[in-house]
């Protein structure tokens, strides 16, 4: 009786510590500077409190904070996309595409996501391992290479119907800023 209640124990325990380490629930600790709290994404980028003025090359109130400018020019049309780097790292990217393939970028070694709009008006972002699903205007958690971004989609218009070949094209605007 005893050997059988301790090995439904130690099943259970295991059923628990797998599903715990398979969920997003328990994300790492945020150590990185960048994952502090004076940054915030809602329906924008803010430092302290003030939203990010992507056209300036600095950010108020952050001296070791630089906006770069740039554009590339893809098969698709241009792109231009504005990157925020803290300390010479990494820290978040605003694109703003007029055509663009569905698709979004995320650096630090990532693969792109794509995006598809569902019947419900919400968004599916994908790749060939990983779904996950955003609504417009809203952020949205990510996490995929022991990497957590959190991404707002502010504008997706597709601009091809379902039935157009690949690559479909759309309107695509979105900031993701790196949690860890």
């Amino acid at each position: 009786m005893v050997y059988k209640r301790f090995k439904a124990w130690v099943v259970f325990s295991l059923l628990i510590s797998l599903l715990s380490a398979c969920s997003n629930v328990n994300l790492p600790k945020q150590n990185n500077s960048s994952a502090n709290s004076e940054w915030l994404l809602t329906n924008a980028l803010y430092f302290k409190g003030s939203k990010i003025n992507w056209q300036q090359r600095r950010v108020s109130g952050c001296s070791s904070c630089l906006i770069t400018h740039d554009s590339i020019l893809q098969p698709e049309g241009v792109t231009r996309f504005n990157t925020l780097f803290k300390n010479n790292q990494w820290l978040a990217v605003q694109e703003q595409s007029s055509l663009n393939v569905v698709r979004l970028k995320l650096p630090s070694h990532t693969h792109y996501l794509y995006v598809e709009q569902l019947e419900s008006g919400d968004l599916k972002l994908f790749n060939q391992q990983l779904t996950f699903k955003a609504a417009l205007g809203k952020a949205t958690t990510v996490t995929f290479n022991k990497q957590a971004f959190s991404l707002l989609i502010t504008d997706f218009e597709p601009l091809s119907s379902n039935e157009s070949p690949l690559p479909k094209r759309a309107k695509l605007s979105y900031t993701a800023f790196k949690l860890i």
